[in-house]
């Protein structure tokens, strides 16, 4: 999502410039100055009336004409503007990128400038769903992932969110911060509410009240701030204390060798609690095969765990997933005062 503004724009901007040459004959669409003029004024008609968005649209203009006119062939251009095509034929393949390129050298989005602000909200919202969906679909990493239904289904959520609660533009900056109040509560939500039946995000682990001891209605968790890159929290397993970075973008419990050994030593880990192998995608989108192991006596805040389902991976690093979450009745993180709030 990070070009997300940007293409919308793009592709908002041509909507009008396409009108504006479709009214002109052939010959002229050969003429710089023309071209320059007719994008100049359709981007002038709708980009200058949104408050909190600056563009310097002759030089952006320019930076197409010099770059993106020489590529098209003149049939290309004439049978375009015959379908009324012509902002699919600007916006598609290399032309986006080039487009995207123009684009951001000459245009400015102040951080307080609002998603619902504009003057023609449907028209924005639908555009941004459509170039949302092409950013997805076109990312090699989310081939295993995503399907078009699924990309329009989250990017149907993001846009609403966006365009609904009155997010600014420095909130779409934050969506990749982990801690931040857009990634929280755009990013997130959409991504389970879409991706929640999809058989590789179903949790290994589920609530029942049987396997939680201790404790009160609830536990609140002191969560530390690791470096400003997230959260750590300590965990304990049947006295084996150890600190687990928050990461509820990963799946279950995750635990290296290292620990795996402590477990084994202390007889906490014996052959019964080793169950299948199974596939596990890194943060970097690498596949390496990680052992199952059921595991009790884990301790969290207030409350012991038992039959946790977790995971082992080589050079893996100590995380607290989603999966070891859903093991209490619900969850949720206090950020103003830096602690995980668990419900039993």
């Amino acid at each position: 999502m990070k070009y997300l503004v940007i293409i919308y724009l793009v592709t908002l901007c041509f909507h009008y410039v396409a009108q504006d040459v479709k009214s002109k004959d052939g010959v002229s669409l050969g003429k710089r100055n023309d071209f320059i003029a007719a994008c100049t004024k359709g981007a002038d008609a709708e980009l200058m009336k949104i408050d909190g968005i600056e563009v310097e649209t002759f030089k952006y203009c320019a930076c197409i004409c010099d770059n993106v006119i020489p590529t098209i062939d003149f049939w290309e251009l004439d049978k375009a503007i015959k379908e009324n095509t012509i902002v699919d034929l600007f916006v598609s393949g290399e032309n986006r990128i080039t487009l995207m390129k123009c684009f951001e050298g000459n245009f400015k989005i102040n951080s307080d400038y609002k998603f619902e602000a504009s003057n023609n909200k449907e028209k924005n919202y639908v555009s941004g769903v459509t170039n949302c969906v092409k950013e997805i679909m076109n990312n090699p990493e989310n081939i295993d992932i995503w399907t078009t239904r699924l990309a329009e289904e989250y990017c149907d959520c993001a846009m609403n969110k966006l365009f609904s609660s009155g997010y600014t533009y420095k909130d779409f900056l934050e969506l990749d911060d982990e801690n931040g109040e857009s990634y929280n509560e755009i990013i997130m939500p959409c991504v389970t509410k879409t991706l929640k039946h999809k058989s590789g995000f179903k949790s290994s682990n589920t609530y029942n009240l049987d396997d939680i001891k201790g404790g009160g209605y609830s536990s609140s968790v002191p969560l530390i701030d690791y470096l400003g890159q997230g959260y750590k929290l300590k965990i304990s397993i049947s006295g084996i204390n150890k600190y687990y970075l928050l990461d509820t973008g990963a799946s279950d419990l995750i635990i290296d060798r290292d620990t795996e050994r402590e477990l084994l030593l202390e007889g906490v880990l014996k052959k019964e609690n080793y169950l299948g192998k199974t596939e596990y995608s890194l943060a970097n989108n690498d596949k390496v095969l990680a052992q199952e192991v059921k595991i009790n006596n884990i301790t969290i805040g207030d409350y012991t765990l038992n039959n946790v389902l977790a995971a082992i991976i080589d050079e893996g690093s100590l995380l607290c997933g989603k999966s070891f979450l859903d093991k209490f009745k619900k969850w949720e993180i206090d950020k103003q005062n830096n602690v995980l709030i668990l419900y039993k």
